[in-house]
């Protein structure tokens, strides 16, 4: 049996990548892959960065990573939330400033995609969409442009991040699944998310949630002047 873990949404938050490495050491995952935003929000971009960078995990870049190596307003306006306020506007330059040059040509360096094969399944993955790297997929997407989604790309199984809300969707030309965010979640739970996938035949997946010190990461993160994770 070949376990594939998914990992999305990191936003700097290493407490978390810490809790979710113990977990996944538990679990005996074969294979990380990471579906991308390693930095912003939080206070510790350089680390997750290069925590993951050290792993060697495939990882592509998410809106966010993008937006950092691109650069202010030029970087808001191409890849963060159309209509961000001066707060999350803030947050971002913030990281912009934080980013090391090492951690900048990490993130220049990562695709928009990976299209990879596991034990006969073949799998593309994605931040927003195939259609944008930050296009909203969110748990209620209409099922048939998911499945076309699928057919189009000739995988088993589409692996999507971004809205930090976790879902599975089984479909006539396989699964789409979104892991959550491990880093800052938005669905009411704060914490960390991520995906266990089972690649073998008929491929299962599934949403683990990780507890870990939200209270330390939210003191790093009032330290910095930003807000902390959700449920802080």
């Amino acid at each position: 049996m070949t376990l594939l873990a998914v990992l999305g949404d990191l936003h700097a938050n290493l407490t978390a990548l810490e809790a979710v490495e113990a977990d996944l050491a538990s679990r005996g995952a074969d294979m990380v892959v990471v579906l991308g935003d390693l930095v912003g929000y939080l206070a510790r971009p350089n680390q997750v960065a290069a925590r993951v960078a050290e792993r060697g995990w495939p990882c592509l870049a998410g809106n966010y990573d993008r937006a950092v190596v691109t650069g202010g307003d030029q970087g808001v306006e191409r890849f963060l939330k159309p209509g961000i306020g001066p707060r999350p506007r803030a947050v971002f330059h913030w990281t912009c400033r934080q980013t090391t040059p090492q951690t900048h040509k990490f993130l220049a360096g990562l695709p928009q995609r990976l299209e990879f094969e596991v034990a006969g399944r073949r799998f593309l993955a994605c931040h927003g969409s195939p259609r944008g790297i930050r296009q909203y997929v969110y748990p209620d997407h209409d099922p048939s442009q998911l499945d076309a989604w699928l057919q189009e790309a000739g995988v088993h199984c589409l692996l999507l991040a971004h809205t930090h809300q976790p879902f599975l969707r089984r479909l006539p030309h396989g699964l789409v699944l979104n892991p959550g965010s491990l880093g800052f979640p938005k669905d009411g739970d704060p914490r960390a998310s991520y995906a266990l996938v089972q690649v073998e035949g008929d491929i299962q997946a599934r949403i683990l949630r990780v507890d870990y010190d939200q209270a330390a990461e939210a003191e790093l993160a009032r330290r910095a002047g930003l807000s902390g994770p959700p449920g802080a």
